[in-house]
């Protein structure tokens, strides 16, 4: 199977979601962001750990000792490192072949840790953009890639609590909108 699709989607995503980091480096840290019980601050320390992971993982290997980056350590310029990070971490994805066989330290597949990646990538870079008086835009194929991924796995990251409950949007929503529904995020939700 080819993995060209996924692997585009990653690096445009990474791409986008970067441009929104340094805009935000400003921002005030206790905005309120569309996650449950995270300011800005504290949504900004989760995804630097997060994509110093999956930066990490697209090299290979997770950190055994910290696999998901929750001991991750945040900088001043947080901005600048969130940004480091997704720009390792699309560089990695953004090779077709790192998505074929496993990854150290993984329970899953190489393939499904990058899809894992690129949703918490979009989800999390709309949830800085919201929190920041940003909009995220997304090429079509990028946006019904992350749809389809987000699609995939929304029973079982409601299961896990990763996701909250579906909310209802309308038939003609875009597919970004579509995929923050299905992972329980309000596409209208503004501070």
């Amino acid at each position: 199977m080819s993995h060209q699709t996924t692997a585009h989607a990653f690096r445009s995503a990474c791409t986008t979601i970067s441009d929104v980091a340094r805009a935000a480096a400003d921002a005030d840290p206790a905005s309120p962001t569309p996650c449950r019980d995270f300011d800005l601050n504290t949504l900004a320390g989760h995804f630097i750990g997060t994509s110093q992971a999956f930066a990490q993982a697209g090299s290979g290997a997770l950190d055994a000792d910290d696999p998901w980056g929750s001991k991750a350590t945040v900088d001043d310029d947080w901005s600048a490192q969130l940004v480091d990070h997704l720009d390792r971490a699309g560089a990695a994805w953004g090779r077709p072949e790192v998505w074929d066989g496993e990854v150290e330290n993984s329970p899953m597949p190489a393939a499904a840790l990058g899809e894992m990646g690129l949703i918490e990538i979009v989800l999390h870079g709309w949830d800085l953009a919201k929190a920041t008086g940003q909009t995220v835009t997304l090429d079509d194929d990028v946006a019904a890639e992350v749809l389809r991924c987000v699609a995939a796995t929304a029973d079982q990251g409601r299961q896990f609590e990763a996701y909250g409950p579906e909310v209802k949007v309308p038939d003609d929503a875009s597919d970004l909108d579509r995929a923050l529904a299905l992972a329980g995020r309000d596409p209208a939700w503004s501070a």
